[in-house]
C-alpha cells in the first residue's frame, strides 16, 4: 500500500522550533521520510495528522488495522515512550507495537484508540476515572533510571522565569511557591519508582471501546499515582471544587486522600 508524504503542520513547526531551536530543523527535514518508511515497513496508507502541541502524529490503515504513528524531537521523547509502553502493559494506553529511536527523533507505534475522542475539559464522572488509576495503583516502574516526577515539579517551582504556562495563567507568587516546595520535600520522600503518567490532563485521556477511558502522551518520569489522581480530578472537574473532587476520587481509587490533596497543591502552584 502506498502512501502520500504529509507534512507537519505549521503550528507544530513553530511550536518545536521555538522549544527545541537547536534539533527542530533536523527533524523538520527528516520527520516525514521517516514516517514513509514507516508506512512502508507496516504496508500503511496516511489518512490523517492529528492535533498535537509538540509532536507529528498520524493515523495510517494497515492490514493489521488502524495505527497511530508518533514522532517527536523531544530529547526526553525515549523515556516518555517508555512510559506508554508500561501504561500499555498495565491496560490503561493504547497497545505499543514498536519503539524506533532515530538520529532525529523518537518514533512510537500504536493501536488506534476508538473512537478516540479527547475528553478536552469536558466533565468526567469519577466513577469512570477510577478504574483507570486503580489498575496503576501500586504498579512499579520497570525503569528505575527516568527522571523523577518530584525533580521535574521541583525545577518548575524553583525556576524564577516560567514560561511554559497554560494561557491566561501567571506564574505563583514566590512565597507560594516556597510553601509548595516544602510539601514536595515531605511527598518526594515517600514513593517516587512507580508507574506515573505525569499529565492526566483531559487533552490526554481518550474516549476508548466500550466508554473505557484511555491515557496517551505521558511525561517520561517515575513517580506517584496519587499526583496522577489529583490531576486528573482537577483537570476534569468542569466547575467542581478541585480539592473535593480529589478527595473523592482518591477513596474511589483507594489512595491516601491527604497525599492526594497535598499533590493538588503541588501541582497547581507548579502551574502543570
Amino acid at each position: 500500500m502506498a502512501t502520500s508524504k504529509p507534512q507537519i503542520p505549521a503550528d507544530i513547526v513553530d511550536s518545536v522550533s521555538k522549544r527545541w531551536p537547536e534539533r527542530a530543523s533536523a527533524w523538520l527535514d527528516n520527520a516525514p521520510d521517516e514516517l514513509a518508511q514507516i508506512c512502508q515497513r507496516y504496508e500503511g496508507r496516511y489518512v490523517r495528522t492529528f492535533h498535537a502541541r509538540y509532536g507529528f502524529v498520524v493515523e495510517v490503515e494497515t492490514p493489521r488495522g488502524p495505527l497511530v504513528l508518533k514522532s517527536t524531537p523531544d530529547p526526553h521523547g525515549i523515556d516518555q515512550a517508555e512510559v506508554s509502553r508500561s501504561l500499555s502493559r498495565i491496560g490503561v494506553g493504547p497497545h505499543i507495537y514498536k519503539i524506533l529511536q532515530t538520529p532525529v527523533s523518537v518514533w512510537t507505534v500504536a493501536s488506534r484508540v476508538l473512537p478516540g475522542d479527547p475528553l478536552n475539559g469536558r466533565a468526567v464522572s469519577l466513577d469512570r476515572l477510577a478504574p483507570v488509576f486503580r489498575k496503576m495503583r501500586d504498579q512499579k516502574s520497570e525503569n528505575d533510571r527516568l527522571p523523577s516526577l518530584a525533580a521535574w515539579l521541583r525545577a518548575r517551582l524553583d525556576d524564577e522565569n516560567l514560561s511554559d504556562l497554560a494561557p491566561g495563567r501567571s506564574q505563583a507568587p514566590h512565597s507560594e511557591r516556597q510553601q509548595a516546595t516544602a510539601i514536595l520535600e515531605d511527598l518526594g520522600s515517600g514513593v517516587s519508582d512507580m508507574v506515573c503518567h505525569g499529565d492526566a490532563s483531559s487533552r490526554n485521556i481518550l474516549l476508548g471501546p466500550d466508554e473505557q477511558l484511555v491515557l496517551i502522551d505521558p511525561r517520561g518520569i517515575n513517580g506517584d499515582v496519587c499526583y496522577d489522581v489529583a490531576v486528573a480530578a482537577w483537570k476534569t472537574a468542569n466547575g467542581d471544587p478541585p480539592q473535593d473532587r480529589a478527595a473523592q476520587l482518591a477513596r474511589l481509587v483507594g489512595v491516601d486522600t491527604e497525599r492526594v490533596r497535598a499533590w493538588l497543591v503541588v501541582a497547581n502552584t507548579a502551574r502543570v
